[in-house]
């Protein structure tokens, strides 16, 4: 078995016996450098077609001209960072706490294990940008996510971005990262699930506030 973005999603359980057990060095150095160049495409993109712009539209049309175009290019400046943010916090944290607390594991490993669920994760928020193409569909509104039905019965802003959070990429990503964990700690199952799953709600949940907290509004006060 080779290192391979196509072989890791096809069966996570042989690439991370395959990368726990390699004793030969792993070039993740490529493969990081096109996540991050895929983070800033994707994140890029989605503020050039208008996504996460919904509250920011009716502040954007009191501007006109080069005003206007410099607005956009700072929205656009904002969305590149939150990619490159994004793509390192998703890699580097896991990496860093797995090799820590593991035991006979390099630092390389670890980052090549991050690298599948980054790597589900962007292709979740590539789903986002096809949805608001094809749908108009915002991302909480994914019919990947349990946003849909939380927006059926919940009014609350926050709950109904949480539930957005809550989707079959995110379930994805909690196997996979479960299934590391428990690999190259050995720990007990109901340890690195529970583990595992205080990361994501964290996760979940700061993303869920960043979302609901009105930044356009702190912008063009």
């Amino acid at each position: 078995m080779r290192f391979g973005l196509r072989e890791g999603l096809k069966s996570p359980v042989r690439m991370i016996d395959f990368v726990s057990e390699s004793t030969t060095n792993i070039h993740i150095k490529r493969y990081i450098t096109a996540a991050f160049i895929a983070g800033l495409l994707i994140f890029g993109f989605g503020s050039i077609i208008g996504m996460g712009t919904q509250e920011w539209a009716g502040n954007f049309v009191l501007f006109y001209g080069l005003e206007y175009d410099l607005q956009r290019f700072y929205f656009l400046l904002g969305s590149l960072a939150q990619g490159f943010l994004y793509v390192s916090l998703v890699l580097f944290l896991p990496a860093i706490f797995n090799w820590l607390i593991a035991k006979e594991i390099t630092l390389n490993q670890t980052l090549s294990l991050s690298f599948f669920p980054l790597a589900i994760l962007l292709l979740e928020r590539l789903s986002f940008i096809v949805l608001i193409v094809w749908q108009g569909v915002d991302w909480y509104s994914s019919p990947f996510s349990w946003g849909v039905i939380g927006q059926l019965f919940i009014d609350h802003a926050w709950i109904i971005y949480f539930l957005g959070t809550i989707s079959l990429f995110k379930f994805w990503v909690i196997y996979w990262q479960f299934m590391t964990l428990r690999k190259i700690t050995h720990l007990k199952r109901w340890a690195a699930f529970l583990i595992i799953l205080t990361f994501n709600i964290l996760f979940w949940s700061a993303t869920a506030t960043l979302e609901w907290l009105p930044f356009y509004q702190y912008l063009f006060l």
